[in-house]
């Protein structure tokens, strides 16, 4: 049996897939991050620990090609360093691709159109006779707003303001806060003294993926109807949207432009998906919508069908 694998490369883990070539998924394992701007070193490290995984478990078989769409990839001369890296360890026809491109290639194969992304952050990418160009995806210090980690941040804003003001509690707010103390403080006095340091620990101490863990409890409210809850996730939508619209006029007024909705953002809240396709609308009524979570390692069906080496 031959196949193939598709691996997906970001800064907190890495998956990686293969496939035969009948598309059929046989062999699928997580590792660690994968993203050179943390660390080069290592992320070579973690993938290569991946494909070792992937080659022992299928050795009586033999790997045709791989594909790897990494964040952070476009760092100095990384893509070059990982596909040496890759053809000299492995003997492996392989092409390294940045993380948006990949995810274009699942969702569109060679077809224009765009990618919103929103998990832990966010960014838009616009796929056009085949090449590509990145809308935000400026970080979570100049930009990313609707992104996990933005929406958390906004939340967590609100009980800063809520303590300052002397205000109570409200129910988000109460939530949020048991997540990032297991139990609430018990007096005012305690909240006013406490919660403070927490929070800014919280923030400033730990990796963008802990923060945005939050986003789960303002989804979980939201379905039971808070309003301040459904009010940020509308929000997010919106944010997602304006940068969304900055894309669309890459294209012709009138041509329909696939948009395919990538990150758990939109896949874990109906609320921000409903609000962004609302706000997208209202600027193009020529959108089709891909809802479908396609797994990104799938983008290397058509990388090696369409010979992209």
């Amino acid at each position: 049996m031959e196949y193939i694998i598709g691996i997906e490369s970001g800064g907190t883990k890495s998956q990686l897939a293969a496939y035969d070539l009948e598309e059929n998924l046989i062999f699928e394992n997580d590792g660690g991050y994968g993203n050179p701007s943390v660390d080069a070193e290592q992320t070579i490290y973690n993938i290569s620990k991946l494909i070792e995984s992937c080659l022992e478990s299928l050795k009586d078989h033999k790997c045709r090609f791989l594909a790897v769409g990494m964040a952070g990839a476009e760092t100095g001369d990384f893509k070059n360093i990982l596909h040496n890296h890759i053809n000299d360890k492995f003997m492996l026809d392989n092409i390294i691709l940045n993380d948006a491109e990949m995810t274009a290639k699942a969702y569109l194969k060679n077809e224009d159109g765009i990618i919103a992304i929103a998990g832990t952050g966010a960014s838009i990418y616009v796929q056009k006779n085949n090449e590509g160009k990145v809308v935000g995806g400026w970080g979570h210090i100049l930009g990313d707003k609707g992104s996990g980690y933005h929406t958390a941040i906004e939340a967590l804003k609100r009980i800063a303001a809520q303590i300052d003001n002397g205000l109570e509690l409200d129910e988000l707010s109460t939530e949020i806060i048991k997540k990032m103390c297991d139990s609430l403080p018990s007096s005012q006095k305690e909240i006013t003294e406490i919660v403070p340091k927490v929070i800014k620990k919280f923030v400033y101490d730990n990796p963008k993926k802990t923060v945005a863990s939050l986003f789960p409890v303002i989804v979980h409210l939201s379905d039971k109807g808070n309003d301040v809850a459904v009010k940020l996730l509308e929000d997010a939508g919106r944010y997602l949207a304006e940068t969304t619209v900055s894309a669309i006029k890459e294209f012709n007024s009138d041509e329909v432009i696939k948009i395919g909705l990538n990150g758990g953002v939109f896949h874990n809240s109906n609320v921000v998906l409903e609000s962004y396709k609302k706000e997208v609308s209202r600027y193009s009524t020529n959108c089709l919508f891909i809802n479908k979570d396609i797994m990104v390692t799938e983008a290397v069906f058509n990388l090696y069908q369409t010979g992209r080496k």
